[in-house]
């Protein structure tokens, strides 16, 4: 699962470069973290957000987890990149794995 997670980070950050997104100055958290969080809440806790968050704060997986609710803010504002950052996390895993 760790490892499965690492790389869908690294490959929603390298996409996120790629499309020229910036996140706010102010933002603790980045958005490639807060996507791949929402990826670990689908894929592992049957879209429970709270069970996903816990478990990046117990492991540490990013230097800040966000509160549950400021994830859920940040999460709808990036809503309109989920669709086609999961496509190509698809598309990735697909090749990966042929």
């Amino acid at each position: 699962m760790l490892s499965r997670l690492i790389a869908a980070f690294c490959i929603i950050d390298d996409a996120l470069q790629a499309m020229g997104y910036k996140d706010d100055p102010q933002a603790k958290t980045p958005a490639s973290a807060i996507l791949t969080l929402a990826l670990l809440a689908a894929l592992e806790f049957g879209g429970k957000h709270n069970k996903a968050l816990a478990l990046a704060k117990d492991l540490g997986l990013f230097t800040h987890v966000p509160s549950p609710s400021r994830f859920n803010r940040r999460l709808h504002a990036l809503y309109p990149l989920l669709l086609p950052l999961l496509h190509l996390l698809a598309q990735v895993w697909k090749h990966l794995h042929q």
